[in-house]
């Protein structure tokens, strides 16, 4: 209980005082983002369920070396079908 009450004080001194200020010299923190491009490996299409399995919620389509196509919704409920090899 302690620990809380002097970590709640610190975030309002710390706000009251208007932060840290950066360091003056210092290089700007740049924003950065990640991309990530999937790449399919093979040709196939993964349908996921219902917990039942017994309606399609939502589709991924691989095909090789292509982006894989996403329809609907993802579950944790997947099947994979294999379509053919790549060449």
């Amino acid at each position: 209980m302690r620990s809380i009450l002097g970590g709640l004080l610190s975030a309002v001194l710390l706000g009251a005082c208007g932060g840290v200020e950066p360091v003056e010299g210092a290089a700007p923190e740049q924003e950065s983002t990640v991309s990530a491009q999937a790449v399919c490996d093979g040709h196939y299409v993964v349908k996921y369920y219902d917990k039942t399995y017994t309606s399609v919620l939502g589709t991924m389509t691989c095909e090789c070396g292509q982006e894989p196509v996403w329809s609907g919704a993802l579950t944790p409920y997947p099947k994979t079908y294999p379509l053919g090899a790549c060449p």
